[in-house]
């Protein structure tokens, strides 16, 4: 039986790896991502050194130390032919000579990336387990990163590549110009933060809390989904015009993000709509209360030519329920609408 403490340690873990989530989002240089990989290991799993192999476009070999600082190293590291054995068709069990070691790889079949990491001490069975599912996610969002930032820069280097080959010519350079465009307009549409208020937008949100979502079922961790609209933005808009409605949206946005912890994945929708979601280890809501206390302290000590209100509805998720996160959302959207409805009355 998971004891309150096993609780809390995995709820705590949890945060860390979706505060690792979001760093990492937010990483364009690999060494920057191999170090925040290397320190979340050394933090949660504590291990002692470590070796990562990539194979495919990234194709890495790095060990890290007790520290968690990543360099890069050679055939001769004493765990390569192990950890490239399995890289090379092993099996997906393979296990180290020395108990103290183990081997991960992902996916669990035909592995395109291994990680290999020891400690000083022997481990528990149960323990192992425990640091064999930390390895496995920090290696996920580690080489999902590695294999973006190699993606995009190769997409650079072959735009770059075209260009020189085709600026010639008149045609080859409207050509270009017009992929640019073509290119530039996907980027838009991928993107996956708010341009007016630096959050995550609604394809953002479901990327990040998507994923926490399904460690939270794994983990049998509460969480919460709020959901959230401004009141008075059309007033706004039309009596001070849109740079003081847009001004609105960013002042909602800087009182929610300070009434949710810094591992909660909050995001505009869109308009006036906001959405968050929320390792819960307090009753929801409190998220509630901090941000009416938010709201009012806001109000007294800004200088506004408006009053900044925020409806909300909050909804606890069952970890062990089929419901999927966008009908949370939706129920979390619902019970906004009934608040913002009972206040008008």
């Amino acid at each position: 039986m998971t004891t309150n403490m096993e609780q809390d340690t995995e709820v705590l873990q949890l945060r860390a790896l979706l505060t690792m989530s979001r760093e990492l989002m937010q990483t364009d240089e690999p060494l920057a991502a191999l170090a925040l990989a290397g320190r979340t290991m050394t933090e949660l799993a504590h291990v002692d050194r470590a070796l990562l192999l990539v194979r495919g476009e990234v194709n890495a070999s790095i060990g890290f130390d007790r520290t968690g600082k990543p360099r890069s190293v050679s055939h001769s590291h004493d765990w390569y032919r192990t950890a490239s054995a399995q890289l090379d068709g092993g099996p997906s069990d393979a296990t180290m000579e020395d108990p103290r070691t183990m081997l991960v790889g992902v996916p669990t079949q035909h592995a395109m990336a291994v990680l290999a990491a020891g400690w000083t001490d022997n481990a528990a069975p149960a323990a192992r387990d425990g640091r064999r599912r930390l390895l496995g996610t920090i290696l996920e969002l580690s080489v999902a990163t590695l294999g973006r930032i190699s993606a995009r820069d190769s997409l650079e280097s072959l735009v770059s590549t075209q260009y020189e080959q085709m600026a010639g010519t008149a045609q080859a350079h409207a050509d270009e110009l017009a992929r640019r465009d073509e290119s530039e307009g996907a980027m838009r549409a991928l993107a996956l933060t708010d341009v007016l208020t630096g959050l995550n937008n609604r394809r953002g949100f479901y990327v990040q809390a998507e994923h926490l979502f399904r460690l939270a079922r794994r983990k049998h961790a509460g969480c919460a989904v709020i959901y959230a609209d401004i009141d008075g933005l059309k007033l706004v808009n039309d009596q001070l015009g849109h740079a003081a409605g847009d001004q609105l949206i960013r002042d909602a946005a800087a009182v929610l993000r300070e009434s949710l912890r810094e591992s909660d994945v909050l995001a505009r929708f869109g308009g006036d709509e906001f959405v968050a979601f929320a390792l819960d280890d307090a009753h929801p809501r409190v998220i509630l209360a901090r941000l009416r206390d938010n709201l009012r302290a806001f109000n007294l000590m800004q200088d506004r030519t408006y009053r900044l209100a925020v409806s909300a509805g909050v909804v606890r998720c069952d970890p062990d329920s089929g419901t999927a996160l966008v009908d949370y959302v939706q129920s979390a959207d619902r019970e906004m609408y009934l608040h913002k409805q009972s206040c008008l009355h």
